[in-house]
């Protein structure tokens, strides 16, 4: 089944992720709602483990981090097709046992994938599937000359699918990170991943990403070390 192109690793290739650094490199959080994160299979505990040690690591690396949810004061236009189930779920959040919280603007992640100071949180209303729909985000990118987004979230269908394809069209180097993202269908996660998004995007697991960075900065400071061997010093 999985035919996909390789994710490109060579900080040489201006494609790569690896080409632009850290500091022009946003983690994208997507849709860590506590109802979202609910109805994914064993409760989405493996992708939440995993965005949460792949958000300590882009900490390190000087990386943004950047939190995405849904509006739910937001009311969807009845034109759109979603509408119905948009406004169904917004009612329910409204009277919800957290007293309306996520209904009134606020992400209530899971404990471990809780926004920090330093954190960026942006909201967008159910209409908009992609994140970069988030009202004021596309601003932050270009004011902060974000050039690369890395996706982690739920779900794969849905929020994840969209903001990857809508992120490659608006010309953003984007890798979604395979095994901290999520579906309810395993199988749709997979061909999304393997057959739909693969021609604009790279496609990574956690380690094989963090580890390909780590093989980087490794050579830099080999490189840098060789040349300052070679510098001579003039009295």
């Amino acid at each position: 089944m999985n035919n996909a192109p390789p994710i490109i690793l060579d900080a040489a290739d201006p494609c790569s992720p690896l080409a632009v650094p850290p500091s022009k490199t946003a983690l994208l959080l997507l849709d860590f709602h506590s109802f979202i994160v609910a109805s994914q299979p064993d409760a989405g505990k493996d992708v939440v483990t995993l965005a949460a040690q792949l958000r300590s690591w882009a900490r390190t690396k000087g990386m943004f981090i950047v939190h995405c949810g849904i509006d739910f004061r937001a009311v969807t236009p009845a034109n759109r097709k979603m509408a119905k189930r948009a406004n169904g779920v917004q009612q329910r959040m409204t009277q919800g046992p957290q007293g309306g919280l996520e209904a009134q603007k606020g992400i209530a992640s899971p404990e471990v994938l809780a926004p920090a100071p330093g954190e960026y949180l942006f909201y967008r209303p159910p209409s908009n599937v992609s994140a970069l729909g988030s009202y004021g985000l596309e601003a932050f990118l270009a004011a902060h000359c974000i050039e690369s987004l890395v996706l982690t979230g739920f779900s794969t269908s849905m929020c994840v699918l969209n903001t990857a394809k809508d992120a490659a069209d608006s010309g953003f180097v984007v890798t979604v990170i395979r095994d901290a993202t999520g579906d309810k269908d395993a199988v749709v996660h997979d061909t999304i991943l393997n057959k739909v998004v693969v021609g604009q995007v790279h496609v990574s697991a956690r380690e094989e990403y963090m580890a390909a960075w780590e093989a980087k900065e490794d050579q830099d400071t080999s490189a840098v070390a060789s040349q300052l061997a070679r510098t001579k010093v003039v009295d």
